[in-house]
């Protein structure tokens, strides 16, 4: 399946996968993003049960189901 973005990308703007790549756009979002999943991998309070049903969702909300 592929997807077309609704906004053209220029061709810097696509990874060597062909995937849109719109981290050099805005570093403030991505330098937060970044952190936030430092502090979340960190994070050892998170019970295995709940860690699975966010991977679960996730995946279901990302069309994966492997």
């Amino acid at each position: 399946m592929t997807m077309t973005p609704r906004i053209p990308l220029p061709s810097d703007g696509v990874n060597e996968l062909g995937l849109p790549d719109t981290s050099g756009w805005a570093p403030a979002i991505t330098a937060a993003r970044n952190r936030l999943r430092r502090a979340a991998y960190r994070m050892k309070s998170v019970d295995p049960v709940t860690t699975e049903l966010v991977r679960i969702r996730n995946a279901r909300y990302q069309n994966c189901y492997f």
